[in-house]
Order: C-alpha cells, then structure tokens, then sequence
C-alpha cells in the first residue's frame, strides 16, 4: 500500500494547472469524482491503520481500489492522467519519510524515527526531578510561572499515517513508549531567552528559507501534548522550518474550562513579549502562526495589543497566520480581526457546524464561537473562511486540524505553496452577504 503514499499531495500539487484547464460542469463532475475518491481512499487507509499485525486482504484491495478510481478519474481526462503521473513519480523518487521536501538537517533519524527539535516558550511553571537537577519529559505542568523558553525532543516515527499523534495506551498492555510506534516527548531543555535566540538562529541557517511556524494549543492540554502536536504538524506538513510551540498554563483537565479561560488571559502578555523576540532577534524572514481552540485569544488579543509592522528595520513579519477551530466569542474575534489582518500575508479561520466542544463552549458563555459555521458563520473582507463541517472528524468534531488529512492537505497548499482558497483542492465558493467564503464538498 505504500506505493499511494504521494497520492493526496501529487493530486494537490496539479490542482491549480486543473482549475486552469476544466471549467463548468465538466470541473464539477471531476472534483465529484476525484474527492469521493480520496475520501473512500482515506476510509481505507484509515481501517488498514487499526489491523495489526498484518492488513487483511479485503482492506489491501480497498486501499488500492480507492486509489485508482482517483488515477482513472483523472486519466479519462487527458493530459491530467500524465500530468498526475509526473506529478506522483517526483514525490516518491524524492519522498523521505519526511515527505516531498528532505527534512530539516537538524533533525535527527534514530531507531525508525526523527527526533524533531520544537523550539518553545511558556509561562507554565517548572517541575523537576526530585533528586536530580537534570528536566525529564513533561517538565512543565499546570502552576503559573514567568516567561521562560527552551528545547523539546519530540521522537516521531518516520512511518506514521499523516494526523496521527499514537501514544502509549494502558488498555494495550503497553507502558513503555515505542519510538517506532509512538509519537514520544523524549526530553526538554530550558534555556535563558539569549540562548534560544542563538539555537532558533543556528536552526534558520540551516534551512532553505528563513521561515519559522508557532503552534499555539487550546484548552485541556499538557505541555507534553503541545509538544508532540507541534512536532506532528510540523511532519505532516513537511514544513522545513523551524518549529515553535507557545505553551500557555492550561491545566489539561476537562473540568478546568473556566481557569483555563483566565490563564490563556493571562498568557498575553508573554505571548507578546515571545513573538516580539522571534521576530526581531533571530533574523527570521516569516513567521506563520497555526492556533488552536481556546489558544486563539493569545493569538487574537497578542496581535491586538502589538503593532508588527512597526518594529525595527531588519525584522521579521507575519505570513500564514490560521485560526483553527477558535474558542473565541464571535463579537470579540470580529474585533480583534483588523489587527490580525493589517498585520499577516493572509488570515484563514477554519470553522465546522459539527464542532461539539465549541457548541458547548456557546452554551456555557451564552453567545457563539468565531470557530462555529452556520448562520454566525464569520465572514469579512482579507480572510479566508473554510467550512470543514461536511468532513468527517473526531467525536468531538474539534480536532480536524491536525488529524484530518483533507485539511492537512488544504494547510500544505498554504503554506508550502502559498496557494489561496480558490486554487487548493476540494474547496468550493459559497454566497455569503459579507462576502463569499469556501466549503470543503460533502461526500456524495
């Protein structure tokens, strides 16, 4: 099955050559078509996820039956089947386990995994061993603390399906963390503010562009969690910068959603203070931001409250910056929107009219979410509004972001190619009085 690895991002990467050579309803019937497709091909993939040790028959041919009713879709079309061809043979002569693009030289292959460095800043206080000066994983935990700064190890396996965070589970009898099977937070390293400078500098250097992602996680969330979702996002886009947690002190209980709201308040200053350094000490070209559920107050209020055009000459600037899923009251969002908007290359808000945690997160504080679709549905001027409500998601409908492959493909167009709504795959216009926004297509 491995032999339709490239298959999403090799029909991603002709998308837009698509879009140029089709129109009107022979389009339509094409986009029907190829996204039942990958979609069906998803499903598949998904089922043969869970058949350990070995993939069951039926499941190999549904994968790989899937996979070719997108290639004949497309071959029907000439010249899309060649095009998809040539498309799919660069991807996997070139595709590490990384992805297209070689990973970043900095990380490092170890026993079937990377160990992938995640550069962070938190205002969670510290934990440490008892007898032993030395940090261990989860060094930071709930308490409050002041602005400190580091570096996470995150153990990724180089074989991992593109979404998944797997970790050990109790009820599989497996304590241990396996780092070709699991996606592990080996170590933490705290650091005073000049030496991360030093190590995201050294970082950029090595890359191919001096470009850097910040992931901001939400609500109910450990610092070990963020780390590893960082990490992970980082791999399945095949992003090649340099990759940045901000960790705020959420206290990772279900239970703790109104202490949260107040320490994610609290966290704006730091918050502030964290991407003023990135981007005037590091010698960064852009910064892209990727926020998450209650982790976009940080993200809306920081921005509200500091003026990035304004910094010193030499400093960087704000690219991709995504609202994912915001936890954010949809009065205050379109606030604080202009702020974000004068200040970012482009502004995308990810919303879902399946998303349970904000529809109770509505409830309990009586006005709706800027994260949820449907008639409160945000749009404005400058931002891109993805619906994603007609995707399959998690039980909570929360997490698309980082565990569906469909956004996570709409994401790689982003931010690897700097595509916008209208020449990324799945995505179809919808009238709005504000404006239009984008729906990703529901299955037929």
């Amino acid at each position: 099955m491995e032999q339709w690895g490239p298959l999403v991002p090799a029909v991603a990467g002709i998308w837009p050559r698509v879009l140029e050579h089709l129109s009107g309803q022979e389009l339509s019937d094409l986009e029907t078509e190829v996204l039942d497709g990958l979609r069906a091909h998803e499903q598949a993939c998904g089922k043969a996820a869970t058949e350990t040790p070995e993939v069951t028959p039926e499941t190999f041919d549904a994968v790989d039956i899937t996979a070719r009713s997108v290639e004949d879709a497309l071959r029907s079309r000439p010249p899309l089947g060649a095009w998809l061809n040539e498309e799919f043979d660069r991807l996997a002569d070139s595709r590490e386990r990384f992805g297209p693009a070689a990973a970043p030289a900095y990380w490092t292959a170890f026993r079937r995994s990377l160990l992938v460095p995640v550069m962070y800043a938190t205002d969670r206080a510290e934990k440490r061993a008892e007898k032993s000066p030395r940090t261990y994983p989860g060094t930071y935990g709930s308490l409050r603390g002041d602005l400190s700064h580091g570096q996470a190890t995150v153990s990724l396996p180089d074989d991992r399906a593109a979404g998944s965070v797997r970790k050990p589970r109790w009820w599989r009898l497996q304590f241990r963390p396996d780092p070709a099977r699991d996606v592990v937070l080996e170590a933490t390293e705290p650091s005073d503010a000049d030496t991360f400078v030093e190590r995201v500098r050294a970082q950029l250097d090595q890359g191919a562009r001096r470009e850097a992602l910040v992931f901001v996680h939400g609500y109910n969330v450990t610092f070990a969690d963020a780390a590893r979702h960082a990490a992970q996002i980082a791999y399945d886009l095949n992003f090649t910068g340099v990759i940045l947690l901000y960790s705020w002190a959420s206290k990772g209980g279900v239970l703790d959603y109104p202490a949260d709201g107040d320490a994610a308040a609290r966290a704006m200053p730091y918050f502030r203070t964290f991407l003023t350094t990135l981007l005037t000490r590091t010698g960064v070209g852009d910064v892209h931001i990727i926020a998450h559920s209650m982790g976009n107050r940080l993200l809306t209020g920081g921005l509200a409250g500091l003026d990035t055009t304004a910094l010193p000459e030499g400093s960087g600037r704000l690219g991709h910056v995504v609202f994912a899923a915001p936890d954010v009251d949809h009065d205050v969002f379109r606030d604080l929107l202009p702020a974000a908007l004068r200040q970012a290359r482009t502004c995308t808000l990810y919303v879902s009219g399946r998303d349970r945690a904000l529809a109770v997160a509505s409830r309990v504080s009586d006005f709706p979410r800027a994260g949820q679709a449907g008639t409160s549905v945000i749009v404005a001027p400058g931002l891109d509004t993805i619906d994603v409500t007609a995707l399959g998601t998690d039980l909570l409908g929360h997490s698309y972001v980082g565990n569906h492959t469909s956004v996570l493909a709409d994401l790689h167009a982003l931010f690897r190619h700097g595509h916008g709504p209208e020449q990324r795959y799945g995505l179809a216009r919808t009238p709005h009085p504000d404006g239009d926004y984008w729906s990703f297509q529901p299955q037929k």
